[in-house]
């Protein structure tokens, strides 16, 4: 680090006495304001705020109201300026903080890979969370996913697994891991992942990598290895271009964000453009509704909603709302295929969280909205039954208006159907 920066060697070591910074990035796709906790906006994201406080222990949270995200991280998907309507994959996606993000932009399917499935699980859960309607997950290698579907992506996230230098100021464990022979093994892991990216990335698409390191191997040189072999990308300018305190990366390649000159943690970005040419045409997943789900769905709809939601797929017993552009998933384990609406057993549908979750306030018939500053939504998230003037039926619980689970009214009552996995 003290020949890569050199007189701000000094600067640069000092940052690490002083705590890392605090940050979430308010989820548009459920609310524009800011919780009370917040202090200040990270310069490169418009929805990143600072915090001071505990805003994971808030109901909000639990409501997907905003993801808390380490603030150089959220750089990455700026970087890739995701237009609305184009297809976008998350190759290295867990936890979820780029999957999220990059659902804020309203892509017309979002595919969220994690290979480790204990991880993927996670990604699945903070995709529920924060209502996305159009994310696929996936726990699949990458060169299974190019082998199965090619270049058919407009945007490539390949956020991918590093040796963590940046990190190491949040994260004891990425100080007791590195080693000059780690820092190898991951360039060379990184070098292949994005070669897999290379092989998913449509016609004029791009791919956007990243890390958390400092490591020029893992950094820079992995983008000229592969610049060299694959001469139908080039580098590409990036809507954070020019923010303050964000500088080049070496040769120009990328850009590198450092924690004393930022406030957040390191972290390195690149997108890579592919050069244009014909869409190619590619097999989408194959929808089927049965008779009863159907059948079933629109009773429920009828007695609960207020909005029309598209069903057309049954995966198991669950029916979903897949993405139309949705590649087939054959083959491909498959955590879920855009949004669950619910279950169908011994013929009853019941209503799944994440459809809870995807909704708005107007959206249904019957609503219980519990300020999250008072005990009743606390009592509720723990599991309890709660008085109630609401009409027998299923009702959308919120908290300060964002969706946040499904109750029952009954004579007076609210039964609880937060699940039993999430009660805290």
């Amino acid at each position: 680090m003290r020949a890569l920066l050199g007189g701000e060697y000094g600067a640069f070591i000092a940052e690490y006495e002083k705590p890392s910074p605090l940050a979430l990035r308010i989820n548009t796709l459920k609310t524009r304001i800011a919780p009370s906790c917040c202090t200040g906006q990270v310069t490169w994201c418009p929805y990143g705020r600072y915090y001071e406080g505990a805003p994971g222990k808030s109901p909000l949270h639990e409501a997907g109201a905003y993801y808390i995200q380490e603030p150089s991280a959220m750089a990455v998907v700026q970087a890739a300026d995701i237009k609305e309507g184009e297809m976008v994959l998350d190759l290295c996606a867990a936890p979820g903080g780029k999957s999220t993000h990059a659902a804020c932009f309203f892509p017309s399917l979002l595919v969220s890979n994690e290979i480790v499935p204990s991880r993927a699980k996670i990604l699945a859960q903070n995709i529920e969370r924060c209502g996305i309607k159009n994310a696929a997950v996936t726990s699949e290698s990458p060169q299974k996913l190019a082998d199965k579907w090619g270049g058919i992506f407009d945007v490539v996230i390949a956020d991918v697994p590093c040796s963590g230098e940046g990190m190491f100021r949040r994260r004891e464990i990425a100080v007791s891991e590195w080693s000059e022979e780690n820092c190898a093994m991951c360039a060379a892991r990184s070098a292949d992942i994005i070669r897999q990216a290379a092989r998913l990335t449509a016609p004029g698409g791009r791919i956007v990598y990243s890390t958390c390191t400092f490591e020029r191997a893992e950094n820079e040189g992995v983008i000229e290895d592969f610049l060299r072999e694959h001469q139908e990308f080039t580098l590409s300018p990036t809507p954070i271009d020019g923010v303050p305190g964000i500088v080049r990366g070496l040769g120009g390649i990328g850009l590198r964000l450092y924690p004393h000159r930022v406030k957040g943690e390191g972290h390195f970005v690149c997108v890579l453009k592919k050069q244009g040419g014909a869409p190619l045409p590619y097999k989408t997943q194959k929808l089927a509704v049965q008779k009863d789900a159907a059948k079933l769905f629109e009773q429920f709809k009828k007695q609960t909603l207020t909005c029309n939601i598209e069903y057309n797929n049954t995966v198991g017993n669950t029916l979903y709302c897949t993405p139309r552009a949705c590649p087939d998933m054959s083959g491909i384990r498959c955590l879920r295929m855009g949004l669950p609406l619910g279950d169908i057993e011994r013929g009853r549908f019941t209503p799944h969280h994440s459809l809870a979750l995807a909704l708005d306030k107007g959206d249904a018939i019957r609503t219980a909205d519990l300020p999250s500053n008072e005990k009743a939504v606390l009592a509720y998230l723990h599991g309890e039954t709660l008085p109630t003037d609401l009409s027998d039926g299923r009702a959308l619980v919120l908290t300060d208006g964002i969706s946040l689970g499904w109750g029952k009214a009954a004579g007076g009552v609210l039964k609880n159907f937060y699940p039993k996995g999430l009660r805290k």
